[in-house]
């Protein structure tokens, strides 16, 4: 599995997994990545504010909000 190291690179991992043309191009896999980068990111703003169980659950909602709202229905 290739480790990212900033956004853009997420973002470029991404778009490139969307071009292959696979159906599941936004699978398990790449929903795990982006999982564990956004909870890094909500706790790294909001330490402040959230414990890290709600960071992982927020990011666990917007992961599969992302998934159902954006990469289901743009399919």
């Amino acid at each position: 599995m290739t480790i990212q190291n900033n956004s853009e690179e997420l973002f470029a991992y991404l778009v490139n997994q969307e071009s292959t043309g696979a159906k599941m191009w936004f699978g398990f896999k790449q929903q795990r990545i982006m999982g564990i980068y956004l909870a890094c990111e909500i706790a790294k703003h909001h330490a402040d504010k959230l414990t890290p169980e709600e960071c992982a659950d927020f990011a666990f909602r917007l992961n599969n909000a992302i998934y159902e709202k954006l990469a289901v229905k743009a399919s």
